[in-house]
């Protein structure tokens, strides 16, 4: 029996033909395929390299499977998520990291992330902050963000930004980075992006993301019942 949960976003009211592309429009999707193709070029790059372990979570017979620009394109055009992961799930990260950033006398993590790292990790910040903004339940759906991250974004001065990618760049991983079988899929939709087997790429990860979702809210429930009793 699956006992995966989908993903908790409710439907909109009455009788609407829901889908994710409800939640993301066309300049979202558009802009979320273009992170996850930077995201895969950055990590072809440090692979030449023999950098990848900069990136936790990517397999590398994964990044192997790179080699048509084009499949890569229709890949991505297709995924309503992100393939980074920057610890959206986490508020508490989040609500730190910023107010660290703000600080007057900020100070910056000893180990200075790779220049491209903190550029992407700039571009991302500042497509979480829009979507926070104008388009919370696309946020949660394309990065898996907690309300109290998206909390925390809404009120993100833009003077930081610089200053908070480089906190945030060495968090930068890989998405659903413990779930084998979703970048097993991923493999061979990156070198045969057939539609049969996106679909199961996409509901993979989706399904993966409700079921991360539902537990983060049950852990949350269980302090505040703990303090109720």
């Amino acid at each position: 029996m699956n006992r995966q949960q989908p993903l908790a976003l409710a439907p909109p009211a009455g009788h609407a033909d829901w889908s994710e592309r409800t939640l993301l429009d066309t300049a979202s999707r558009k802009a979320l395929c273009s992170m996850n193709l930077a995201f895969l070029n950055l990590a072809a790059e440090l692979a030449e390299e023999g950098r990848l372990k900069l990136i936790l979570g990517l397999p590398p017979r994964a990044v192997d499977a790179l080699i048509d620009p084009a499949a890569q394109q229709r890949l991505c055009e297709r995924l309503p998520y992100a393939l980074f992961e920057l610890r959206f799930d986490d508020g508490g990260f989040w609500e730190s990291q910023i107010a660290a950033a703000g600080g007057v006398q900020d100070a910056q993590p000893a180990l200075v992330a790779d220049e491209r790292i903190v550029a992407f990790t700039r571009t991302a910040i500042m497509l979480a902050w829009h979507l926070a903004q104008t388009r919370a339940p696309g946020a949660r759906l394309m990065f898996g963000m907690a309300p109290a991250t998206i909390a925390a974004l809404t009120s993100l001065p833009v003077a930081i930004f610089d200053g908070l990618a480089r906190r945030i760049a060495p968090a930068l991983t890989a998405r659903f980075g413990s779930r084998a079988r979703c970048w097993l899929q991923f493999e061979g939709c990156a070198a045969h992006p057939d539609d049969k087997a996106v679909s199961v790429l996409q509901q993979l990860g989706l399904q993966i993301q409700g079921a991360e979702s539902a537990r983060s809210q049950a852990l949350q429930r269980r302090p505040r019942r703990a303090a109720l009793a």
